[in-house]
């Protein structure tokens, strides 16, 4: 690794700005940073590492210290279970067996990817070390599912909830990695908040394909007679709970679109917004909303998808029919 890729983003996060504070009061001993977004954590467990050791206290990336760190070769940063898979005993005992050993620096880090994939017999291995840790040692574990995890646990960590950063901090994410206007766009509407999953979607072609899927199939959507043959193509596709998602951020957007245009999530493409919010009272809308939840449930529920969209299709052109524009 050579460099960060959410650099920017991460030091402007509440969790970075929180372990700072820790950092200049006295790093404690244990952490958990609480994420489901697994490539910001990697990078968040880099970005500390580098302003524990950067020369220059700033983590500058680019000091002999910050290479070490970047490039996984300084003697005092340990990283546990990057593969984030199954955490086991042994993975732990093989952990603990440089814990004792005396730093290089005074200060030595421990990273565990994932820790809620550790087994309870591991966990409490573990926590004789959270207990009583050794000086100058700070552990922190990754944890995308806190209910994993043992309160005894829980109980000797300090929590850093990693943001779920803004719509625009995620679109300058993107665009700062290279990808289009509109695929940081589609990026930042579809993500959540998560900068791992942004980076996904914009490397993809699928959920640019999906926008146009749903922009078209709401376009097309006037009369019942519309539904034969549309629901087919809607129920056909690969990726249905993705589409579900890209629709109802579509529908979101045509709800807001009237009243605050600058909060649509859907910016590269506003008129196509405007124009089919035209065709719906606010209302009805939140309806839609939670038709499409009702959807997602029944196909988990293993209703067919033809018949799940078929309901769907016919619903929103009733609740339009029923609650029309003022």
């Amino acid at each position: 690794m050579s460099a960060l890729t959410f650099e920017n983003a991460l030091k402007g996060s509440t969790a970075y700005k929180f372990f700072l504070s820790d950092l200049r009061s006295g790093l404690g001993h244990a952490y958990a940073v609480m994420t489901g977004d697994d490539d910001v954590a990697d990078e968040f467990f880099t970005l500390i590492a580098t302003t524990v050791y950067c020369q220059n206290g700033s983590a500058c990336m680019s000091c002999a210290e910050c290479r070490k760190v970047l490039h996984s070769n300084h003697p005092d940063v340990f990283h546990v279970n990057a593969a984030r898979d199954k955490i086991k005993v042994d993975d732990v005992n093989k952990m603990l067996s440089s814990v004792y050993i005396k730093s290089l620096s005074g200060r030595k880090l421990y990273f565990i990817h994932r820790a809620d994939m550790m087994n309870v017999q591991a966990q409490n291995k573990l926590l004789k070390t959270l207990e009583e840790p050794p000086a100058g040692v700070t552990v922190f574990l990754g944890v995308a599912n806190e209910s994993a995890m043992l309160d005894t646990i829980k109980s000797r960590v300090r929590a850093i909830h990693m943001d779920s950063f803004d719509e625009q901090t995620v679109y300058n994410a993107m665009l700062s990695r290279g990808y289009s206007e509109e695929k940081s766009a589609v990026a930042a509407a579809c993500s959540e908040g998560m900068l791992g999953k942004a980076d996904k979607i914009a490397a993809s072609s699928q959920y640019s394909a999906l926008y146009a899927f749903a922009i078209d199939a709401l376009k097309r959507l006037n009369r019942s007679s519309d539904i034969v043959g549309l629901d087919a193509d809607i129920a056909s596709q690969e990726n249905l709970n993705e589409l579900l998602d890209v629709l109802s951020i579509i529908i979101r957007d045509m709800l807001v679109v009237q009243n605050s245009p600058d909060m649509i999530l859907s910016k590269h493409i506003p008129s196509d917004i405007t124009a089919l919010a035209d065709r719906y009272s606010p209302l009805a809308l939140s309806k839609i909303l939670g038709m499409i939840g009702d959807t997602r449930r029944q196909l988990a529920l293993n209703v067919p998808a033809l018949s799940a969209i078929d309901n769907l299709l016919f619903s929103i052109l009733e609740v339009r029919h029923r609650c029309p524009k003022s």
